[in-house]
C-alpha cells in the first residue's frame, strides 16, 4: 500500500511542476520553457490575421537542387521583411516545390499584407528608353532619412543608397550618358520597385561630363512619412527575390471570429474530456482512476512539450488535441479489457496486470504505429494549419504511449502486491463471471453479406458523386479551397433573411457588375452574411463594404473573414488529398502485411476505403464544405480505422496460434466478440470530445468535427463487423469452413 501511494505521491507531484509549467513557465538556467500563453503561438483563425499563399513563376531550366536553394531564399527574405516591418509573430512556411504560405496575425487586409511585402521587390534605376542603369544587386544598404533637398532647403523624407563599387561605376556612367541628352525633357532617371516608378528625380545637364559619381544617392519621395521610407528601405535592404511570386490565395479572419472559436473549441475540449474521464470510473472504477491519473499527466505534458517548442495552434490543432486525447484512452481500455479478461480466467491480480500489459502492447504498437504512420504523410504533404494539425495528432500519439503505459503499470503492480482485493473495484461485475464466457462468440462471419449490404448503402452516395466527377456532375459542396473564388463574411448587425439575401446580392450585382454565386446566412448568430463569387478585385471589394454601409450602417458592418483561392490552387489541394490518403493507405498496406499477411492488409485498406467512402457519403447528404480541412479529416479517420481493426486482427491472431486456423470463421467470431467492449469503449471516449466540438463550435471547426464523427463511427463498424468477415472471404477456401 504504501508504496502504491507512494507512485500516485511522484506522479501528482510531476503532474503539479507541470501544470506549474503551462501557466508560469520553467527557467533552469541553460533550459528554458515559455508560459504556455508566450510559448504557444495562437494561428489567424484564433486571432485574426491574414494569410497569403504564393506560388514561384521559376523559369524554365532551373534545376531542382536551384529552385530549392532560390526557395529557401524567397522563405528568408519574406521572414526579414516582416521583421523589419515589426510584424514578428508571423510566420513563413514552405509548401511543395514551388510554394510559400504567410501569416500574418492582426493584419485583417490580406492585399494590404501582399502590398506590404512587395511581390518581388526588384528595384532599379531606368532611363527614358527603359534600360537599367541601376540593379538592386548593386546596392549595398539603404537608409531612411529626413533631410533638407533641393534648393529651397525643404526637408523630406527620403531613402539614402550606400552602393557597391562595381554600383557607384554603374551610376556614374549611366547618369553621364542620361545628362547628355539633347532633349532636356529625357534627362530623368525613373526608379522603379516592382515595375511601378516611385520616383523620377532630373539630371541635371551639368553632370554631362562627369555623371553623378558618388557611392550615396538619395531617392526622393514626395510628399510621403516615415513609415513609408522606412518600409521602402527595409523592403531594399531585404533583397530581391530570386524570381517573381504570384499570390494564389488570401486569406483574413476577423479577431472576433478568433475569439469565439477559442474559446467554444476550449470548453467543449473541457465538458468531453471530463465526460470520459467519468466514463472510464464508471466502467474500470480503480483502473479507470488511474487512467484518469494517467490522462491529466497526458494533458499537462502535452500543453509543456507544446510550448517547449513553440507550436503554431490552430482550429484544427484543437481538434487533433481533443482526437488524440480520446485515442490515448484507448490503450488503457485495451489494456484494462485484458486485465478483466485474466481476472475473469482465475489468476491473481499481479499476474493478471502483467499478462494483460503483456498482451494489449503488441496491439497498442501496431495500432499507433499506423496512426503515425498517417501523421508523417500529413506532415509531409500538409500546408498551413493542416501542419499544425499533423504535429499535434504525432505529439499527442508518442505522448499518449508514454503516459498511458508506464503510468497506470507501475500505480496497478504496486496495487497488485495486496493479498486482498475486491474484483468490482477492478472493473468485474459484482456476480461472478464463468470463463467459459470468454470463448462465446457472435457470429459475424455468418453475416457478412448483410454487413456487406450495409456497407453498399453508407457508401452509395459517395461512389454515385465520384463517378459523376468526370461528366462535370459535382454533387459536393465544394469550399473555395478545391474550386477556387472569393468569399466575404460581414456581419451586417440584422437577422440574414431570404430577402435581405436577395438585397445583398443585387447591391453586389449594382456595385461590381457581377452577381454572386451565393448569399447566404452564415455563423451562430445569424446576422453574418456570407457572399461567394468567383472573382472580386480590391476595388471591387471596397465597393462591396461600401454598399452594405450605405443599406446597414458603417456602424453595423464588421468584417469576419475574408478568403480568395485561385483556381489552380484548388486543382493542387485536389491532387494532394488524393496523393496523401493512396500514400498512407499503400504504407499501412506494407505495414500490415510484414506485421500479420498479405490478405489481412488487403481488408484492412478496404476498410480505409470503405471509411473515406462514408465520410464522403457524410460531405454530400449535409452538404459540409469541402475544403482544405478534408486532408486532415481523412487521415485522421485512416489512423482511427487502422488503429480499431488491428486490435481485432491482433486478437484475432492470437487466438490463432492457440486454437491454429482449421476452424478460421470460429476465431474470427470469437476474436471480434472478446474485443467488442474494447471498440464499442474506445468509439464513445473519442466521440464524446468530438460531439462537444459539433455541439458548441464555430461553422468552421463544425465543418471539421462532423464528418471526423460519422468516420468514427464508421471504423468501429467497419473493424467489428467489416474487417474480419473480409479477411475469412480473402482466404477463400482456406477460410470457408463454416463457424460451428
Amino acid at each position: 500500500m504504501k508504496k502504491s501511494i507512494l507512485s500516485i505521491g511522484i506522479v501528482v507531484l510531476i503532474i503539479a511542476l507541470l501544470v506549474f509549467t503551462v501557466f508560469f513557465g520553467l527557467d533552469l538556467g541553460v533550459f528554458r520553457i515559455e508560459a504556455l500563453q508566450d510559448g504557444v503561438t495562437l494561428g489567424l483563425d484564433l486571432v485574426g490575421g491574414s494569410e497569403i499563399s504564393y506560388e514561384a513563376e521559376v523559369p524554365e531550366g532551373m534545376s531542382s537542387a536551384d529552385l530549392k536553394q532560390a526557395m529557401e531564399a524567397v522563405q528568408t527574405m519574406l521572414r526579414q521583411r516582416l521583421n523589419s516591418l515589426g510584424y514578428t509573430e508571423a510566420t513563413v512556411v514552405l509548401s511543395g516545390d514551388r510554394g510559400v504560405n504567410v501569416s500574418i496575425p492582426n493584419v485583417s487586409d490580406p492585399e494590404q499584407a501582399v502590398q506590404m511585402l512587395g511581390a518581388t521587390a526588384v528595384i532599379e534605376f531606368r532611363d527614358y528608353a527603359g534600360n537599367v542603369i541601376l540593379a538592386g544587386e548593386d546596392i549595398e544598404s539603404a537608409t531612411a532619412a529626413y533631410m533638407p533637398t533641393g534648393d529651397g532647403g525643404v526637408s523630406e523624407y527620403i531613402v539614402s543608397l550606400k552602393l557597391k563599387p562595381a554600383g557607384q561605376a554603374k551610376f556614374r556612367d549611366g547618369t553621364k550618358a542620361v545628362a547628355s541628352l539633347s532633349n532636356e525633357d529625357l534627362r530623368w532617371v525613373a526608379i522603379v520597385l516592382d515595375d511601378e516608378v516611385i520616383s523620377s528625380p532630373r539630371v541635371s545637364a551639368e553632370y554631362a561630363s562627369t555623371g553623378i559619381d558618388t557611392d550615396s544617392p538619395i531617392i526622393q519621395l514626395g510628399e510621403s512619412n516615415v513609415e513609408y521610407a522606412t518600409y521602402l528601405a527595409d523592403i531594399i535592404n531585404s533583397g530581391a527575390l530570386p524570381f517573381a511570386l504570384r499570390d494564389t490565395k488570401l486569406q483574413a479572419v476577423g479577431a472576433s471570429l478568433g475569439e469565439r472559436s477559442l474559446e467554444t473549441a476550449i470548453l467543449a475540449g473541457i465538458i468531453g474530456i471530463l465526460l470520459v474521464m467519468v466514463f472510464m470510473i464508471v466502467f474500470y472504477r480503480v483502473p479507470g482512476l488511474i487512467a484518469d491519473l494517467a490522462l491529466v499527466l497526458y494533458i499537462a505534458l502535452f500543453l509543456v512539450v507544446m510550448s517547449a517548442f513553440r507550436l503554431n495552434l490552430s482550429l484544427p490543432g484543437i481538434a487533433g488535441i481533443i482526437l488524440t486525447i480520446g485515442m490515448a484512452v484507448d490503450a488503457n481500455i485495451v489494456i484494462y479489457e485484458r486485465i478483466r479478461e485474466e481476472l475473469i480466467s482465475g489468476k491473481t491480480l499481479r499476474s493478471a496486470v502483467d499478462a494483460g500489459f503483456k498482451r494489449a502492447i503488441t496491439a497498442i504498437l501496431d495500432s499507433n504505429i499506423t496512426t503515425m504512420i498517417a501523421g508523417f504523410v500529413l506532415l509531409w504533404k500538409g500546408t498551413g494549419t493542416i501542419l499544425g494539425f499533423a504535429k499535434t495528432l504525432l505529439i499527442g500519439v508518442v505522448l499518449s504511449m508514454i503516459c498511458m503505459l508506464i503510468v497506470p503499470r507501475a500505480i496497478l503492480r504496486s496495487l497488485a502486491t495486496l493479498r486482498k482485493y475486491k474484483p468490482f473495484m477492478y472493473g468485474l461485475p459484482r456476480k461472478s463471471i464463468s470463463a467459459d464466457s470468454l470463448n462465446k462468440r457472435l457470429e459475424f462471419v455468418k453475416k457478412g453479406k448483410l454487413f456487406a449490404l450495409i456497407s453498399g448503402i453508407l457508401c452509395i452516395t459517395a461512389i454515385v458523386s465520384l463517378l459523376l466527377l468526370p461528366f462535370k456532375v459535382n454533387l459536393f459542396n465544394l469550399d473555395i479551397d478545391f474550386a477556387g473564388g472569393v468569399v466575404i463574411e460581414y456581419d451586417i448587425g440584422r437577422t440574414v433573411t431570404g430577402e435581405v439575401s436577395e438585397e445583398v446580392s443585387d447591391m453586389v450585382l449594382a456595385q461590381t457588375g457581377v452577381r454572386p454565386s451565393s448569399v447566404v446566412k452564415a455563423g451562430d448568430r445569424g446576422t453574418i452574411v456570407n457572399i461567394r463569387i468567383q472573382e472580386l478585385s480590391t476595388e471591387q471589394r471596397d465597393a462591396v463594404k461600401t454598399g452594405l454601409d450605405g443599406l446597414y450602417g458603417a456602424e453595423n458592418v464588421v468584417l469576419e473573414s475574408s478568403n480568395f483561392v485561385s483556381a489552380s490552387v484548388g486543382r493542387d489541394i485536389t491532387r494532394a488529398a488524393f496523393i496523401t490518403s493512396i500514400l498512407a493507405s499503400v504504407l499501412i498496406l506494407v505495414y500490415i502485411t510484414v506485421r500479420f499477411e498479405i490478405r489481412s492488409g488487403l481488408a484492412a485498406v478496404i476498410c480505409l476505403i470503405h471509411d473515406l467512402l462514408v465520410m464522403l457519403s457524410c460531405y454530400v447528404i449535409f452538404r459540409v464544405q469541402l475544403n482544405m480541412n478534408f486532408i486532415a479529416a481523412a487521415l485522421t479517420i485512416i489512423g482511427y480505422s487502422i488503429n480499431a481493426t488491428i486490435v481485432v486482427f491482433d486478437r484475432i491472431r492470437e487466438n490463432l496460434k492457440k486454437s491454429g486456423d482449421g476452424d478460421f470463421p470460429a476465431v474470427v467470431d470469437r476474436s471480434i466478440t472478446q474485443t467488442l467492449r474494447r471498440s464499442l469503449g474506445t468509439t464513445l471516449t473519442t466521440m464524446l470530445p468530438v460531439v462537444f466540438l459539433l455541439i458548441l463550435g464555430v461553422d468552421s471547426i463544425r465543418n471539421f468535427a462532423l464528418p471526423i464523427l460519422v468516420g468514427v463511427v464508421s471504423g468501429c463498424y467497419s473493424s467489428t463487423c467489416v474487417a474480419g468477415p473480409l479477411w475469412n472471404l480473402l482466404r477463400g477456401k482456406k477460410g470457408a469452413a463454416k463457424a460451428a
